[in-house]
């Protein structure tokens, strides 16, 4: 009886440890995703607006 409960009570303990680890590297991860994000994120610029186009009834001046 006495090593049932002491196999159930390290198993019960190597599972917490485990959980605990797996935590932390989530914890982790999720940390270097944050500190990374910004940094591989490509900057949209604004396309230049383009010139307006010369009125049909505008005529070009010439030189004669």
């Amino acid at each position: 009886m006495l090593k049932r409960l002491a196999l159930i009570g390290g198993a019960v303990a190597g599972l917490v440890l485990v959980r605990k680890k797996a935590k932390q590297q989530q914890a982790e991860q999720d940390l270097w995703t944050q500190a990374t994000d910004d940094v591989h994120a490509p900057v949209a610029t604004p396309a230049p607006a383009p010139a307006p186009a010369p009125a049909a009834d505008d005529e070009a001046p010439t030189s004669a």
